[in-house]
């Protein structure tokens, strides 16, 4: 959802936005002059409810490829499996799938890193809440 400290122009703007090619363009289809348009890009709750939203629009996105991704794995077992694919094809596809499969796990673990030090950014900041001179604070 979309920041409720945005004016309902503001929010229309942003929305507008993700669904046009420019800001320039969004201010047309809205009717707002472009200077206006980009005074409001450089607003931080403009740009807070830009990422928020473009955020939800990937979760979505990724969500839906998610799905495809059984099917997809059967294909390529199914390529694997074809005589009249040629050696060269053959070789394509499962450098296909070792290369995604160690993106894959490297994002995972990138996750989980950055997960564990969020929590321990957490904790210490916690810890010290009381104190003045602190490096996190």
């Amino acid at each position: 959802m979309i920041e409720n400290n945005l004016t309902s122009r503001q929010k229309r703007f942003v929305q507008t936005l993700l669904e046009s090619r420019s800001a320039r363009e969004a201010a047309h289809k809205l009717g707002i002059g472009e200077k206006t348009a980009y005074r409001w890009l450089r607003l931080p709750q403009v740009q807070d409810a830009l990422l928020e939203a473009e955020n939800m629009i990937l979760s979505e996105s990724m969500h839906r490829l998610l799905g495809f991704h059984g099917a997809a794995i059967d294909e390529l077992q199914e390529l694997l499996n074809n005589p009249k694919l040629l050696p060269i094809e053959k070789l394509r596809v499962i450098q296909a799938i070792i290369d995604n499969s160690l993106r894959l796990r490297n994002v995972i673990t990138i996750e989980n890193r950055l997960s564990a030090l969020q929590a321990l950014v957490e904790r210490v900041k916690e810890e010290h809440s009381g104190q003045d001179n602190f490096l996190l604070d």
